[in-house]
């Protein structure tokens, strides 16, 4: 083999490693900051059932690791096949991104590379068009002699991969929580709108966590943005001589106005916190009447989200 030759095979593994790790982050950035991010991203822009988008999303990220690691062991299967399927995958997702770019405009998360590296429908399509010309060069240039064992256990491989996440990220029922309780205890004070029909955005809060106060600026910033947001703070009470200067002191650190709220002693906060499955707060939930659609962490908060699920 000549230097041109050696070269040419140099730069075309190295082109082959590059694609397949970006394949993999890829699907690993779908899983950040959970899976549940994902699952809502395909559920709001294909507009399929919660179902249907939690099998879809544990495929994507597997077959895109699959493909990604073959990639990068520069082992393409059986007629290319690998080369291929990446190719008919990107075909597939960027006649996705066309359709969302018509139907959302660009300023929207596409949710390619989860919220890893946020991308519009327009920046996505050219990371599509270089993806593909990659892969088209490896078709026509990159010839690699897998043997029989690879060519066929490359399927396997693959199929493998595709699997793992079904498994690492087990199918979660939806929530159901306990709201009558909130109207009928003796101990609290009773909730100032009715939280067991429709949507709201309902957050267990603790006056004196540091946490439950950023997410509460959060929280003033898109209330002002879209004054309809409904959002709904349940409140641990702590002692009734203090509570109203606390309370206070939280209104004006965090500049929330026009939120409805009530104070839950100490044992009821507790257990509603404990329902939604967390041990600590802040908790904000997406309820759809007493269903825990989402249980959302403060990074996960936005507006194109909220606004995509209250237009559902």
């Amino acid at each position: 083999m000549n230097e041109t030759n050696k070269l040419k095979k140099i730069l075309l593994v190295s082109l082959s490693v590059i694609l397949g790790a970006l394949f993999i982050f890829s699907a690993w950035s779908k899983t950040q900051p959970n899976l549940q991010l994902f699952e809502f991203i395909i559920e709001s822009q294909v507009h399929l059932s919660k179902q249907l988008s939690a099998v879809l999303a544990r495929f994507f990220i597997g077959i895109e690791g699959g493909l990604g690691l073959l990639l990068f062991a520069n082992i393409f299967g059986y007629g290319r096949w690998v080369l291929k399927v990446c190719i008919g995958l990107l075909i597939v997702f960027s006649i996705h991104l066309l359709y969302l770019l018509i139907s959302h405009g660009n300023d929207v998360n596409c949710g390619c590379m989860g919220d890893i590296v946020p991308m519009t429908p327009v920046e996505s399509l050219l990371k599509n068009v270089g993806l593909l010309a990659g892969l088209l060069v490896l078709l026509k240039w990159h010839k690699t002699k897998d043997g029989v064992l690879l060519d066929y256990g490359s399927f396997i491989l693959c199929g493998i991969i595709v699997a793992v996440p079904f498994f690492i990220f087990p199918f979660t029922k939806e929530t159901q929580m306990p709201l009558s309780k909130l109207y009928t205890t003796t101990r609290s004070e009773h909730p100032t709108v009715e939280l067991r029909k429709g949507k709201h955005i309902l957050c267990f809060m603790s006056l004196s966590c540091s946490h439950c106060r950023d997410a509460a600026k959060k929280i003033a910033i898109l209330k002002k943005e879209n004054p309809t947001l409904p959002f709904y703070f349940a409140l641990a009470s702590g002692t009734d001589s203090t509570r109203a200067k606390r309370f206070n002191d939280f209104l004006t650190d965090t500049k929330v106005k026009d939120i409805p709220y009530h104070f839950l002693e100490q044992k009821d906060f507790v257990d509603m916190v404990k329902a939604a499955g967390n041990m600590g707060v802040p908790v904000i939930l997406w309820m759809q009447d007493t269903t825990a659609v989402r249980n959302v962490n403060l990074d996960e908060l936005n507006m194109a989200d909220l606004n995509a699920w209250l237009s559902q």
